[in-house]
């Protein structure tokens, strides 16, 4: 027996036959678990319905964003969330493993796996590729199920296997490819494949899912099959990893770690060994299918919803293309078997900053004056006269999106005005702690925590949806040179919530490749908020900048006239976050390293000595 068995044989045979007594459903009773009676796998491949229960519970391998009890998948992190190492979102939750590893800078090669940002060996992944596998397998023998059905759900499977691979080849480059579910009699030493070739096996896995999967789940088919992956989520998907792959990240004349070199950089695996611009053309061209088969749909294909809620929160959309979901409904907002919505909103896991709500421009899409807070610090407001002084609310009138990411200060909430100002009910009085330390919180996903909204609804992760592929549809046309064609795709994203498009919003700038990215890395940022979508753009752009600023937030205090409050007064004063292990120090002792760029493989699974070589710098 290889070495390789520890992580690649025996988490794949924890599931083999176990998981085959579960039976789980789709729609809106997907992931809801029903005990079954224990089963064999050659029983489970004798009858159609026992294998499709198979391959669904396969599915609840995928992964979900948010944390949601205290299993080693739902409390990833310690209770925090990834986008809180991005400069959109700062924990203040300060037992979560971002603040005890991460902003620490106590993360290494010895604590990976233990509440990282994605577990290499607990995350479910390998699980899922060997459970998928073996339906691959299997399959054909089933009696009762047509041809053209056992092709439908080999395409399923394909897409878990490759919806898995993408997840870790973002964390970790290069990965061992694993192209059947292996038995003790298996030889298992399989090496690290370079970044080029796990790349290729991720996307001709999507091509072979999109030969064979329905573009689209017919409106008639969603109420039972919402979820199961389709043609336009393999499309989608390859568009995502060839965006991934184009990106500076690999895809530069040297690669992003230069101090010393490892034997990951020289057999490339986390780095293609240069840089090509045509790589950028491969993703338009992906892009183009996916418009192209979407438009012959014969009920209308994917399309934006007009509800920006919608398009992140509700089951069943036209604009979603990857979903995953757990098997919990959620209760009420203090139970522990959905503990995000207690995290986010009163421990504060992921407090926004100042940084990231100054990207938010006004309604009707005019840029945010962000340098209000450098004029004065101490208070945002406008003199009229002698005694006569008009504070502003720089909150006011802005992209829809804002409100439904953050809660920010005086807007509707729970049937009243949200009190972010010191001492108000969502702020409290302490200044570096809860779920409001920025003078902001989370309002996405757990929304105003009633059951008129997040309390019993679905809880669904939009893995994947459509404004993603026209966002990146965008930033590949202006990186391959066509950068009027680029505008096309994010004003119709834009447009949803009323925004103008970028030229009518910025009248008289001249727009160049360099700040066109800008803002469409902003757009991503606005539009996909908790979505785990910012903290790839900053590696896969090698954002060091980005990593290093300070970031900011703001302490909101109510006027007062004659010792009375003055209704919607208030002032605000920005302070600076307290700092992470990567941001600027004094004397510069502490600061960025690119080795973070890439996570590191968990020690023990390189002391296996089956081919996986270590990341640089870790």
């Amino acid at each position: 027996m290889k070495k390789i068995n520890k992580i690649l044989l025996g988490l794949f045979l924890a599931i083999a036959i176990a998981s085959c007594t579960d039976d789980f459903k789709f729609g809106n009773d997907f992931l809801d678990k029903m005990p079954g009676e224990d089963i064999t796998i050659d029983t489970v491949f004798s009858k159609a319905q026992l294998a499709e229960q198979f391959l669904w519970n396969s599915y609840s391998t995928l992964f979900y964003g948010l944390n949601w009890d205290w299993s080693d998948r739902g409390n990833a992190m310690g209770m925090g969330l990834p986008e809180s190492l991005s400069d959109n979102f700062q924990s203040y939750l300060s037992w979560d493993n971002v603040n005890k590893q991460y902003y620490s800078g106590k993360y290494n090669a010895s604590e990976e796996g233990n509440g990282s940002v994605y577990n290499y060996t607990l995350e479910g992944s390998w699980m899922g590729i060997r459970s998928a596998y073996i339906f691959l397998e299997n399959v054909d023998r089933v009696p009762d199920m047509d041809d053209a059905s056992k092709a439908r759900l080999k395409g399923e499977a394909k897409m878990i296997i490759a919806t898995h691979y993408a997840d870790m080849y973002r964390h970790f480059g290069g990965l061992p490819l694993i192209k059947k579910a292996f038995t003790t009699q298996d030889d298992l030493e399989i090496p690290r494949a370079t970044a080029k070739e796990t790349l290729k096996f991720i996307t001709d896995l999507c091509d072979e899912a999109l030969a064979v999967l329905p573009w689209k789940l017919t409106a008639a088919d969603v109420s039972k099959w919402d979820g199961r992956f389709t043609g336009g989520a393999a499309q989608g998907l390859k568009i995502r990893m060839l965006l991934f792959a184009a990106s500076p990240l690999f895809n530069d004349v040297v690669p992003y770690y230069t101090a010393k070199t490892y034997e990951s950089i020289e057999k490339r695996q986390i780095w293609f060994g240069g840089k090509d611009e045509t790589m950028w053309n491969d993703v338009v061209a992906a892009c183009q299918v996916f418009f192209d088969k979407n438009a012959l749909d014969a009920e209308g294909g994917f399309s934006l919803v007009s509800n920006y809620r919608q398009s992140y929160f509700t089951r069943g959309t036209t604009e979603m293309l990857i979903s995953t979901r757990i098997r919990y409904s959620v209760p009420d907002y203090w139970n522990a078997n959905y503990y995000c919505l207690q995290s986010l909103g009163s421990y504060g896991a992921a407090t926004p900053t100042l940084e990231y709500s100054n990207l938010f421009p006004m309604a009707d899409g005019t840029p945010f004056d962000k340098t209000i807070w450098d004029k004065d610090t101490l208070a945002i407001k406008q003199i009229k006269g002698p005694g006569d002084t008009v504070f502003l609310d720089p909150y006011a009138n802005r992209d829809p999106r804002l409100y439904e990411t953050i809660l920010v200060n005086n807007v509707d909430f729970q049937g009243r005005k949200s009190e972010l100002w010191m001492g108000g009910r969502e702020r409290g009085n302490q200044l570096e702690s809860g779920a409001a330390a920025s003078g902001m919180t989370i309002f996405k996903f757990i929304l105003d925590r009633t059951n008129a909204t997040s309390i019993g609804a679905p809880a669904q992760w939009p893995y994947l949806r459509l404004a993603e592929i026209y966002l990146s549809y965008a930033e590949a046309l202006n990186e391959a040179g066509r950068m009027e064609d680029a505008f096309t795709w994010v004003d119709q994203v834009r447009a949803r919530v009323g925004l103008k498009g970028l030229k009518d919003a910025y009248t008289g700038k001249v727009w160049t490749k360099e700040n066109l990215r800008e803002e469409i890395l902003d757009e991503r940022s606005r539009e996909f908020g908790l979505e785990g979508v910012r903290l790839f753009d900053m590696k896969r752009w090698k954002r060091e900048n980005d990593f290093r600023k300070q970031l900011s937030g703001l302490r909101i205090k109510r006027v007062y006239r004659n010792g009375v409050a003055v209704p919607n007064r208030y002032s605000y004063h920005k302070f600076t976050l307290f700092k992470r292990a990567w941001q600027d120090g004094d004397g510069g002792v502490k600061n960025f390293d690119p080795k973070w760029y890439m996570a590191a493989f968990p020690i023990a699974e390189i002391y296996k000595d089956y081919g996986l070589t270590q990341n640089p710098g870790w």
